[in-house]
């Protein structure tokens, strides 16, 4: 499960990927990435964009089955201890949702 500080942790990462990396360097991708089929481009307002709506995510955590297929309740959980908490079998999982900001009302 994601917490707010893995997302700081990948948002440092996309940054330094923009600023010291070659985005659209397929090869640098394939390795880093582990993925011998990964040949995605990505160009520095695209890390940006993603960057951005990472950063403005609201972290909110579910459970799960065992499978992560079906939610074990409707309820969302603002921390993952509350979620924890909420789990009814011991195979259960707690699952990290990344919502957006609310839009705004008109």
């Amino acid at each position: 499960m994601l917490t707010r500080q893995d997302i700081l942790l990948i948002n440092a990462a996309l940054q330094f990927w923009a600023e010291e990396m070659d985005p659209e360097d397929t090869q640098m991708l394939k390795l880093y990435a582990g993925d011998p089929a990964a040949d995605q481009i990505w160009t520095p307002d695209e890390i940006q964009r993603l960057r951005i709506h990472l950063a403005a995510a609201r972290l909110k955590y579910a459970v799960t089955n065992a499978s992560g297929t079906e939610l074990q309740t409707t309820k969302v959980f603002s921390t993952p201890q509350a979620a924890e908490q909420a789990r009814t079998e011991t195979t259960d999982l707690v699952a990290t949702l990344l919502l957006p900001e609310p839009a705004e009302s008109l």
